[in-house]
């Protein structure tokens, strides 16, 4: 019966929202082992208020910290320090998920807008002439 609660009105949604987006990146970080450091490129998966999945050929271990920045057409449009808080070995879709240490505000505001305009310019591509009569 307590399955029930959860299909009413009762239930919650989600205090953080996230945006579905495949926006380029570009991850690096120092690898504990041999002290090198790694760059790697990748896309997001999908943009949240503090925190995103992106999918990376190779991963960061959980708990290392990772300078992560959203590439623009030419140049960065945000780049932030981030902590890996889970990371999904899937060989054929790597990805972490990041959580956003630093400048919180700028990332709601930069990359949550870059989300959006991806996800507007995507439907823009796509779906706009499908839809017209």
């Amino acid at each position: 019966m307590a399955d029930v609660e959860y299909a009413t009105s009762s239930y919650k949604t989600p205090l953080h929202h996230r945006i579905i987006a495949s926006m380029p990146v570009q991850a690096s970080w120092v690898d504990a082992a041999s002290g090198e450091t790694i760059s790697v490129e990748g896309m997001t998966e999908n943009v949240g208020e503090n925190s995103t999945l992106v999918n990376l050929e190779t991963l960061p271990p959980v708990g290392s910290e990772v300078r992560l920045k959203i590439m623009g057409e030419k140049r960065p449009i945000i780049e932030v320090s981030t902590q890996v808080i889970r990371v999904e070995r899937d060989p054929s879709k790597p990805m972490a998920a990041l959580s956003v240490l630093e400048n919180l505000k700028k990332w709601k505001n930069v990359a949550m807008t870059a989300a959006q305009a991806w996800v507007t310019r995507h439907w823009q591509l796509n779906y706009e002439e499908e839809w017209v009569n």
